[in-house]
């Protein structure tokens, strides 16, 4: 088994370090510039940098004032720590990537500085394989989990190929799973949830379900209390930053879960998103999990934030590894259903910019930047929202028959 395993592990990475040397999208651009940023002495006004800038700077004319929308965690991370690995890298090729990367495409340095830039995130992809492998018991699970994460498409698209830094969050999410379940460390878990929520705030969803674990309510407001604070004293020292409140801390995809609504008077409207979630946390409230039905709890509330919001296709990162435990845990009798899964997330790749398609390889093959995408390209024309609509039908259809499996069948009256 270890021999296979290394192999697995072998294959796997080398796969990552060719896409993230032959791919390149936009996103990748914002964390080294932040790093540039924070090196000339840009620390707590650092989201307000690009908005202190006078109008004819350059600068501008490449990226928007609010360029820097994620938590400052994002940046104070990976923007430090692109800029250390790129500092081997010729200073004119740095200013180019920045200001003209079309005049890299076909340069070979462009593609090992991609290569550099994405290497962060590798200790987080192995370390969701690994604890997905911890989570089996029988060798032959373990195996497969392990190699199913190593060989996922939607990681290798969203982390090699995008750049995006979603595997950070999801890696922390995972990471809490191990220590509540295996380990019943649910301070540190708690603790873990919220270094995640400062990344994207997508594992606040887990806090709830990981207290309710607890028994008496001081351990709960304990645990809800550890999330939170992690996350605040991430943030706190930027709170007074104008930019910061305005393009991060509320950020306009944060809020996209509370679009779909059923209206029940000419004002008012029931928000779907936070309904079923807060009936959802009712109903863990009066029946209490087993340890090993955690991950459960966390993929049902997952799965209803995608039911009811337009996601991002890197987004679709934080349900993959349930995904896996539920392939191995159904014995593979969901295969279908996950197959399906993964044709609505490809599909809807294809209605995004060409950036996240048709440019991807670009800096292998310098004709595909500035192309229109896949569906011009073959002539055909879509009708790209209702095709949308489709896709997030067939997806909810999906999760739906995935949440009501999962959901807790019986309510602890006792």
């Amino acid at each position: 088994m270890t021999k296979k395993i290394i192999t697995v592990l072998v294959i796997g990475i080398l796969i990552r370090f060719f896409l993230a040397f032959s791919t390149y999208h936009s996103d990748v651009q914002p964390f080294y510039f932040a790093g540039e940023v924070i090196a000339k002495g840009n620390v707590l006004n650092f989201y307000d940098y690009l908005r202190n800038l006078p109008s004819s700077d350059p600068i501008l004319k490449i990226y928007p004032t609010d360029l820097f929308n994620y938590p400052p965690l994002v940046y104070f991370f990976l923007g430090p720590v692109s800029y250390l690995l790129s500092l081997p890298f010729d200073r004119g090729l740095l200013h180019d990537f920045i200001f003209n990367l079309p005049a890299l495409l076909g340069n070979i340095q462009l593609n090992f500085l991609l290569l550099v830039l994405k290497l962060p995130y590798l200790p987080f992809d192995l370390g969701v394989a690994a604890l997905l492998y911890k989570f089996f018991k029988d060798p032959k699970n373990k195996f497969l989990a392990f190699t199913i994460w190593m060989f996922n498409p939607i990681n290798l698209y969203a982390t090699y190929m995008m750049g995006q830094f979603d595997v950070i969050p999801t890696f922390l999410a995972i990471l809490t799973l191990y220590f509540a379940v295996k380990r019943e460390k649910y301070f540190i878990a708690a603790l873990f949830l919220g270094l995640g929520a400062s990344f994207k705030i997508f594992p606040f969803l887990f806090l709830v379900p990981l207290a309710l674990m607890k028994s008496k309510w001081l351990d709960r407001i304990k645990i809800l209390g550890i999330g939170a604070l992690t996350y605040l004293v991430t943030i706190l020292p930027f709170i007074n930053s104008h930019g910061f409140r305005a393009t991060a801390l509320l950020a306009g995809q944060t809020t996209k879960s509370l679009y779909a609504t059923l209206p029940i008077s000419g004002g008012e409207a029931i928000i779907y998103f936070p309904l079923f979630i807060l009936f959802c946390y009712i109903v863990f409230l009066f029946n209490k999990a087993k340890t090993d039905d955690l991950w459960n709890r966390f993929f049902i509330l997952i799965l209803t934030f995608f039911i009811f919001t337009h996601t991002h296709p890197q987004w679709f990162l934080w349900l993959t590894p349930f995904l896996v435990i539920d392939l191995i845990k159904s014995r593979f009798s969901h295969w279908p259903l996950t197959i399906t899964l993964f044709v609505v997330w490809l599909g809807q790749v294809t209605f995004f910019d060409p950036g996240l398609s048709v440019w991807l390889f670009s800096p292998i093959s310098p004709g595909l930047y500035g192309q229109p995408g896949i569906w011009t390209n073959l002539g055909i024309n879509v009708d790209i929202n209702f095709a949308r609509s489709i896709l997030q039908t067939v997806f909810a259809s999906v999760a739906l028959y995935f949440i009501y499996y999962y959901f807790p069948k019986r309510i602890d009256k006792t």
